[in-house]
């Protein structure tokens, strides 16, 4: 027999199924109007490496580029290189917990 979970329905104050509540709640909207979000590349802003007012942001980022800036946050991290093992000290600490234990090799 499957398991049925119940919601408390803070309106009506009682325990009510949950697909139940679920379905009469209705969906919270995101936003007040019936279009996404667009993110637009206009923008006027005074460049801090050459001067210049730039209206768009791929040309702002452009010029970063050619000068040798890196955005942050839009740099390519390399993976961190792996240490080498200390393969003598595991060894030795290995070698130690056995003598301790009463067990030898």
């Amino acid at each position: 027999m499957p398991r049925e979970t119940y919601v408390f329905d803070p309106v009506t104050c009682e325990l009510v199924d949950r697909d139940t509540y679920y379905a009469r709640k209705p969906a919270p909207k995101r936003s007040s109007l019936s279009a996404p979000a667009v993110m637009s590349d206009g923008i006027e802003v005074k460049s801090m490496v050459d001067g210049k007012i730039y209206t768009s942001k791929a040309a702002l980022r452009q010029s970063y580029r050619a000068k040798g800036y890196i955005e942050v946050g839009n740099e390519a991290l390399k993976p961190a290189p792996k240490p080498e093992p200390d393969r003598k000290g595991i060894s030795e600490s290995v070698g130690k917990a056995f003598a301790r234990a009463g067990i030898s090799l």
